[in-house]
C-alpha cells in the first residue's frame, strides 16, 4: 500500500517529479505509477526513489526539465 505521507506532491501535473524514500520497494513505485496513470491519463512525470539529484539528463529532459 502507498504511504501517502511519504509522497511529497499529490497534485499530478505534466513535468512533475515524485520522490519516494530511497528504501521504498520497487513495487511501491510501480503502484504509484499505476495510480497516477489512472488519476491523470497521459501524464508525463517521473517517479524516483531516493535523492532527486540521481536523475540523469535524459530523465530530466523527458519530464520537461533541462539541466543548466
Amino acid at each position: 500500500m502507498i504511504d501517502i505521507d511519504a509522497i511529497r506532491k499529490l497534485s499530478p501535473q505534466d513535468g512533475d517529479i515524485f520522490q519516494l524514500p530511497e528504501d521504498a520497494p520497487q513495487a511501491l513505485a510501480h503502484e504509484l505509477i499505476e495510480a497516477l496513470t489512472i488519476a491523470k491519463p497521459g501524464l508525463r512525470a517521473v517517479v524516483i526513489r531516493g535523492d532527486i539529484r540521481r536523475l540523469d539528463t535524459g530523465a530530466m529532459n523527458a519530464a520537461g526539465w533541462y539541466r543548466a
